[in-house]
C-alpha cells in the first residue's frame, strides 16, 4: 500500500496548482501561439490583448483538458498496472479520489458557475472517451489493420488557432499536444516525487 499513499488526495490539489503554475509561469499557451506565427508567417491570428488574452485562455482550456486525460491514463502505473482494468478496488478508489481532488481544485482555482464546470466535465468526458477508444484499438493498430485518430485536442486547438489554415495549424496542435503529454508527466512526477 506504500504506492497508494504517493496518491493520497491532497497530491490532487497539488498537482491542480502545480499546472496552474506550469501554465501561466511557463507561459505554455503563449509560446505555442508565439511560435506558430512566427513559423508560418501568421501575425494576422494576432487581434491585440484582448484576444490573444482570450486565445490563450481558450487554449489553455484544452491543455488543460489534455493533462488531464494523460494524467488519468498514466495513474494505474503508480501501481505498477498499465490499464486501470486491472487494478484492485482500493487502487481504484484511491485514483478516484486522488482524481476527484484534482478536478475540485481545478474547479475552485478556476471559478466560474455551474454551467462552466459542467461543459468542462462534458469536454473532459469527450476526451477521455476518445482515450479510452484509443486504447481499446491500440492491439488492432500494432497489427496495422488500423490508423489511429486525432484526438480531439488537435481539431479543437486548430480552430481556435487559425481556422484559414486548417492543415498547417492541425499539425502544430498535433505536435502541441505531444508537448502537452510530455508536461503532463514531467508535471506528476514532480508532484508525487519519492520522498514525499
Amino acid at each position: 500500500m506504500a504506492r497508494a499513499r504517493k496518491l493520497f488526495p491532497v497530491y490532487g490539489s497539488a498537482l491542480a496548482n502545480n499546472i496552474f503554475a506550469e501554465l501561466r509561469r511557463g507561459r505554455v499557451v503563449e509560446d505555442f501561439v508565439t511560435s506558430y506565427v512566427a513559423q508560418y508567417e501568421r501575425r494576422g491570428i494576432l487581434g491585440g490583448p484582448l484576444r490573444d488574452r482570450e486565445l490563450a485562455e481558450t487554449i489553455g482550456r484544452e491543455v488543460v483538458l489534455a493533462i488531464l486525460v494523460e494524467v488519468r491514463t498514466a495513474l494505474p502505473r503508480f501501481f505498477g498496472k498499465k490499464l486501470r482494468a486491472r487494478l484492485k478496488e482500493e487502487e481504484k478508489e484511491t485514483i478516484d479520489a486522488f482524481f476527484g481532488e484534482l478536478l475540485a481544485s481545478l474547479d475552485r482555482a478556476w471559478g466560474g458557475n455551474a454551467e462552466d464546470r459542467r461543459q468542462f466535465r462534458r469536454d473532459l468526458a469527450l476526451y477521455t472517451d476518445f482515450a479510452d477508444g484509443q486504447a481499446a484499438l491500440a492491439s488492432a493498430r500494432k497489427r496495422g489493420k488500423l490508423r489511429e485518430e486525432e484526438s480531439p485536442f488537435v481539431g479543437r486547438v486548430a480552430l481556435l488557432l487559425d481556422p484559414s489554415m486548417l492543415d498547417q495549424a492541425r499539425r502544430a496542435a498535433r505536435q502541441f499536444h505531444g508537448d502537452a503529454g510530455r508536461l503532463a508527466q514531467k508535471l506528476l512526477k514532480q508532484t508525487l516525487r519519492p520522498g514525499r
